[in-house]
């Protein structure tokens, strides 16, 4: 008896360590890139990949495979943060339903193409796969002049969340977003819940830190969201996002001090709600958004302290071009622009910005912007100063193609009458941090008489989240009282397991 129970613990005991780190027969452990490659090759659906913890230089990784839905195959770290990708390296993922979690890039740069790429060669895109809670911190080619991106899109719903992304000082976007066939369009991609750090200014030709397309896909479904993303020192593009292709959506971002603007530049109906833009003193360039083209939903966004010029002002609605080439401007038509906060902004809205007639008999009639925005509505804006600001509207044109309607001015108590497009009304406010003000008088109905325009029903929650259905109010926020102690908590973006240090901002 006493036999029988000394082998029995033994075979157990050789059973539990000869599993070890692979006691689960759908995981597989690896500790270089040779049996990183024989582990892509064999996995199967349900398959994990693990990488040891350490250094892995100069691994160039094409990660393809086909999972499904409830079985798909994950690459992930041993420990989320301490998996670091250095020297010459870059992964590229390529089939069904793949998972991308926990790795560091960091102290190197891609060779060729993206860092991170959803497209392996020429045509093995993936779909249906995603990266989440890895780092990418100043991945940088050391010649400043080779264009590259960091982050390539390809396929159709793919994700990125919870990521930190930092640093990029070379030519071209941070995260690109392709359409070229119809592999890549309506591609319900998700950019969710990530940090994106600074960009310095000048850093590289199209440093945009977002683009979706370009000029020929100007007419492209794209069906992207963009969402609960966080944007700091975004400096190295007069376009922080360039979206330039249609039915996208920019929801409940912040963009903290970046010296450039959200730009509709080439795309049409894209949703902008429940975005926070936050500038201040110390820089005329932070910027806000910036329209062109048609059918645009802006709605319930909140602009501090934004005092950009021309494409960066706290809104710029721009002028288009008379049968516009691909790469001009387009006219604005059928754009609403509803239950927005600007406050303490320089020349808040500018309107007609580009337009250039005077250079009608020196420039190709493919350059003259002379089409004002037409069939268009502003209503149930808020403005408020504490400073008298001299010209809260700018017209370069013709404003005859908006409707204006019910939007408050309070100019630090002066009137402001021009254009005759404002109900100028004494406001009082209450600071509750350093940027965000709310009414301080819920029970006056200077805030809540609003305009109810066509399909303004389908606006039915405020920037945070409240309800307009049964009580509404102008502004970005409908009620206060929720939100006595609101702060951004910035842990919320990228990974959890990340603390960034200070990047210098130039």
């Amino acid at each position: 008896m006493k036999i029988n129970l000394i082998l029995i613990f033994s075979c157990s005991f050789l059973l539990f360590i000869s599993c070890g780190k692979t006691s689960n027969s759908n995981n597989t452990y690896v500790q270089d890139i040779k049996e990183l490659k024989e582990a892509i090759h064999q996995a199967k659906p349900g398959s994990e990949i693990i990488l040891s913890n350490g250094i892995w230089k100069d691994v160039q990784i094409n990660f393809y495979g086909n999972g499904t839905k409830e079985n798909p195959i994950t690459l992930k770290a041993e420990t989320e943060g301490k998996v670091f990708i250095e020297g010459q390296s870059f992964f590229h993922l390529g089939g069904e339903f793949l998972n991308v979690e926990g790795l560091h890039f960091r102290n190197g740069f891609s060779p060729n193409t993206g860092i991170i790429r959803f497209k392996i060669g020429l045509d093995s895109v993936a779909n249906n796969s995603s990266v989440k809670n890895c780092v990418i911190e100043e991945f940088n080619n050391p010649n400043v002049s080779i264009y590259n991106q960091w982050i390539e899109f390809f396929g159709k719903h793919n994700q990125i969340n919870h990521c930190y992304i930092s640093g990029k000082t070379n030519n071209g976007p941070t995260l690109m977003v392709y359409h070229n066939g119809n592999e890549n369009t309506s591609n319900y991609h998700q950019i969710v819940n990530n940090y994106f750090g600074a960009r310095p200014r000048n850093s590289g030709t199209n440093a945009h830190t977002i683009q979706l397309g370009n000029s020929k896909t100007r007419l492209t479904p794209g069906r992207a969201t963009f969402s609960n993303n966080y944007f700091e020192a975004c400096n190295g593009d007069e376009q922080i996002i360039s979206d330039m292709t249609n039915y996208n959506s920019f929801i409940n971002n912040i963009f903290y001090k970046c010296e450039g603007a959200l730009v509709l530049r080439h795309g049409n109906f894209a949703t902008v709600d429940k975005n926070i833009f936050i500038g201040g003193d110390e820089s005329n360039l932070y910027g806000g958004l910036s329209v062109m083209n048609t059918g645009h939903w802006i709605t319930n966004n909140y602009f501090y302290k934004i005092k950009g010029e021309g494409f960066k002002s706290p809104l710029a609605i721009m002028n288009g071009i008379k049968n516009t080439p691909l790469q001009g401007f387009r006219q604005v038509t059928d754009v609403v622009i509803a239950f927005n906060s600007w406050i303490d902004c320089q020349s808040t809205w500018q309107i007609g910005v580009g337009q250039n007639k005077a250079s009608i008999d020196s420039l190709p009639f493919t350059e003259i912007r002379s089409e004002p925005p037409i069939r268009s509505i502003i209503a149930n804006n808020l403005i408020y100063n504490t400073q008298v600001d001299a010209s809260p509207l700018i017209n370069f044109d013709d404003m005859d193609g908006i409707a204006f309607k019910n939007n408050i001015i309070d100019n630090s108590g002066e009137q402001y009458m021009e254009f005759n497009v404002f109900r100028n009304e004494k406001l009082k406010m209450k600071q509750l941090n350093d940027w965000l003000f709310i009414p301080d008088d819920e029970k006056s109905q200077k805030l809540n008489e609003v305009f109810y325009g066509y399909d303004f029903g389908k606006i039915k929650n405020d920037l945070f989240e409240n309800s307009r259905t049964v009580n509404n109010s102008v502004g970005a926020i409908n009620n206060f009282e929720t939100i006595e102690n609101f702060q951004i908590n910035k842990k919320r973006y990228g990974p959890k397991w990340y603390s960034p240090a200070k990047f210098s901002i130039k």
